[in-house]
């Protein structure tokens, strides 16, 4: 086969996800605002997001206010969303490696926290596929995982191992197109999305709490 073809991959239509990493402080806040709350069981009922959300889990804790409040929380959320819709939503339209916001510079763009809650899942808890509504971006960060959490996965189908993994599903089945990205659980990475894309957790195995942060977020 001849190697003078100029071939490369193409792929405009596919939908984007950022990757980031939050700092140690910023995980550190975040649980510590989630063991304060669970010290205490009037905050535990107070704050109990349980029934507005698809996921049959063991503690979810709703924490809008304190993600509002803290700004080593807000102003990273606020920095990613930024990113994401300036960046990542350009670099689509133009169909290249869009780099520099500069004929943005003067646009303003107002971002909203609308919600924000804590998942606390123990062995057999689990997301069915969903989406989220309301909201332009959702996000999660992974803040705690027990230690027995495998660091690679050992099974017969290893390539299927998603215990406790975040899953996006993409609508399109056919060849050249993937349409499922899994994301195994990492302390201090996180991922923002457009809110219309499905996903799911798959349950969860391991002893010890594996402890998330989501985040709904708006634009204006």
């Amino acid at each position: 086969m001849s190697a003078d073809h100029d071939m490369r991959i193409v792929a405009p239509f596919s939908p984007s996800i950022l990757k980031a990493r939050m700092s140690d402080e910023l995980v550190e806040t975040l649980n510590a605002h989630a063991d304060a709350i669970r010290s205490d069981p009037d905050e535990v009922r107070r704050r109990d997001w349980s029934r507005n959300l698809a996921g049959v889990v063991s503690s979810e804790l709703q924490i809008t206010d304190l993600v509002k409040d803290a700004s080593v929380i807000s102003d990273f959320i606020h920095d990613l969303a930024r990113t994401f819709t300036y960046r990542c939503e350009n670099a689509l339209l133009h169909f290249s490696e869009y780099k520099h916001t500069d004929e943005l510079k003067n646009t303003r763009l107002s971002i909203e926290i609308k919600e924000a809650w804590i998942n606390d899942m123990v062995a057999g808890d689990y997301n069915p596929v969903h989406y989220h509504q309301g909201c332009v971006f959702s996000s999660v960060g992974f803040l705690a995982l027990p230690e027995d959490y495998p660091a690679e996965f050992e099974a017969d189908k290893a390539r299927q191992n998603t215990a406790g993994c975040l899953q996006f599903i993409d609508s399109r089945t056919a060849v050249g197109v993937r349409n499922l990205f899994t994301v195994k659980p990492a302390v201090g990475d996180f991922y923002l999305w457009p809110s219309w894309m499905l996903h799911c957790v798959y349950p969860f195995r391991s002893s010890g709490i594996r402890r998330s942060v989501a985040i709904n977020i708006a634009l204006r």
